[in-house]
Order: structure tokens, then sequence, then C-alpha cells
């Protein structure tokens, strides 16, 4: 039923289709045509478009590809040089720190060092009375004054802390190290200088002293252990000449 009513309406419609292309055929067609003609261009125009901005994005990735390659090269290379500089500064810093724990550990708890020396010295030079008396320490039964020892006055400042210990070593012909050494001793009245020779020893770890004198102004020098002076051998033979074939 709804078929045929619409082919009803649309029967009367025909014949007034007819009369209008009859008198307007140039106009209808020239029309179409144009709409197919302008549709044609603007999809031929989008055509072009597009492939033109396909292009130009192929041509910025290929030079983003290509400008990429030493982009990623630099950071590379930045990485690398600062590793290696960081590097060698840490396995400096560690040498350098290594180098100055040996020399402060050698320094401090070697027998040999100028600090054991130091110490050794100035406990004898406390200990002994005779150097108390010419210091005129003020020593009682129960309480013996201390003495102050220090090193070399670099100036004339007393209450100065730099004061450091003159010391030398020497090699002799056998090879034996000798240790020179000279401080300061001080009580509340005097102050005297001390003079230590020592060298090493083939028995003992701690150096053997030598000779160990202490000058105090005013005073005689005092040794507390004096040089060992060499045997001279003197000749018994005929006129001081020693006759006969040498002995072995």
């Amino acid at each position: 039923m709804l078929l045929n009513s619409s082919i009803r309406q649309v029967k009367p419609c025909i014949p007034l289709l007819r009369t209008l292309t009859h008198l307007y055929p140039k106009a209808i067609l020239t029309k179409q045509l144009q709409y197919r003609r302008l549709y044609a261009t603007s999809q031929n125009e989008t055509k072009k478009e597009n492939g033109k901005n396909n292009s130009t994005t192929d041509k910025q990735k290929a030079d983003k590809k290509s400008n990429g390659r030493p982009s990623m090269l630099w950071p590379k290379l930045k990485t690398l040089t600062s590793f290696t500089l960081s590097g060698s500064l840490i396995l400096g810093g560690i040498g350098i720190s290594a180098i100055v724990l040996y020399l402060i550990i050698s320094e401090l708890f070697s027998p040999s060092g100028d600090t054991q020396l130091f110490n050794r010295a100035v406990t004898m030079v406390e200990k002994d009375p005779t150097v108390r008396d010419m210091l005129q320490c003020k020593d009682s039964a129960l309480r013996k004054e201390r003495l102050k020892a220090y090193g070399e006055l670099i100036t004339h400042d007393r209450w100065t802390r730099n004061r450091p210990i003159v010391s030398t070593k020497k090699l002799d012909r056998s090879g034996i190290t000798h240790h020179f050494m000279r401080f300061h001793v001080e009580s509340k009245k005097k102050r005297a200088l001390v003079h230590i020779e020592a060298k090493d020893s083939q028995t003992n770890y701690q150096p053997d002293f030598t000779t160990v004198y202490v000058d105090i102004p005013g005073e005689k020098r005092f040794y507390l252990i004096r040089p060992k002076l060499a045997q001279i051998v003197k000749p018994t033979g005929f006129l001081g000449v020693n006759w006969g074939p040498r002995k072995s």
C-alpha cells in the first residue's frame, strides 16, 4: 500500500520535469558540469597538497635522521670524557691520600721516626737529675716540675705554635743511617738546647744514641751520652816500629 501511494505521488511530477528539461536543458547541464568540475578540481588539489605535505614530512624525517647521527655521538663523547676525568681525579686523590697516610704512619709510629726519637730524648733529659739542677727546676718529694720540649723558634713570639724539630739523616760509608736532631727544653727559669746523634741499630728496631749533650746559657756543656772515640792502636815494636811479617 505504501509503494502504490508513493508511485501515485511521483507520477504527476514526471510531466513537470519533462517540461522543465525541455525549456532549460542547457542551464541544467552546464550547472551539473560545473559542479562536477569544481568537485573534481577540489579533489585533485587536495590530493596534490596531501602529496606535497607527505613529501615535506618525508624530507623533514630524513633531515632529522641525518642530523640525529652526530647529535647522538656528542652526548656519548661528553659522558666518556667526563667519566675519564672523574676517574683520573679519583685515582689521583686515592694515590695522594695513600702517600700522605704512609708518611704520617712512618713518622708517628715508626721506631726510627723523628717523633719516637724526640720522645725518647725528652724522657732521658727529664729523668736526669743533673740537667734538672742546671735548669733550676722546682722539684719536691711529691711533685716534680714538668719541662717543656719544643723545636726551633721561627719567630720571637713565645706563644707561637710553629716550632718544628730540626732533624737530618746521613748515610756513612758502611750504609748505616745516622740521625741528627736538635730541640729546646725549658723550665720556669732556664732554657737549654739539646743535641742528639743516633744511628740505626743492627740488633734493635730503634736507633741507638751515640751522643746526647745539653747546652745551657752560663753553664758548661753537659753530656748525657759521650761519643765513643776511635781506639788508636799504639805500636809495640822496637823504636815504635812493628818488625816482622804482617799478621793476616
